[in-house]
């Protein structure tokens, strides 16, 4: 290879390497819990979650990680509501039996929000 060609390559190989980092990192977010919940028939504690997701075929995984450790996993979809959220909020529904159960996850500065696959939509 040439130098010139080099000089070249190099910026445009970071510039590539930034943008798939920053296309991973928008794959979670950090969220807290104000209280025990329920997702796909797991019991999930108040607490601060990093929540992950994953869509590589179709509708996305999502996870609740406390630490290191996966607490919860459940299926979900990205719908498009109207408005942008000014703050992180979980929806729950509360039949009265048990722990609130998670229906969705809305974060701030974002329109779309993850719809849990046994909740109505």
């Amino acid at each position: 290879m040439s130098l010139r060609f080099t000089k070249h390559l190099v910026p445009l190989i970071l510039v590539l390497g930034l943008a798939a980092a920053s296309a991973f990192a928008r794959d979670q977010h950090n969220l807290t819990l104000r209280h025990g919940a329920s997702i796909n028939g797991t019991t999930i504690a108040a607490g601060s979650y990093k929540v992950t997701w994953s869509a590589e075929s179709g509708d996305p995984t999502v996870n609740f990680v406390k630490g290191k450790e996966s607490v919860a996993t459940a299926q979900a979809k990205w719908v498009e509501r109207n408005t942008k959220y000014d703050n992180d909020q979980v929806v729950y529904s509360n039949d009265g039996g048990g722990a609130p159960k998670i229906m969705e996850l809305r974060f701030a500065g974002k329109s779309q929000v993850l719809v849990f696959e046994d909740s109505a939509s």
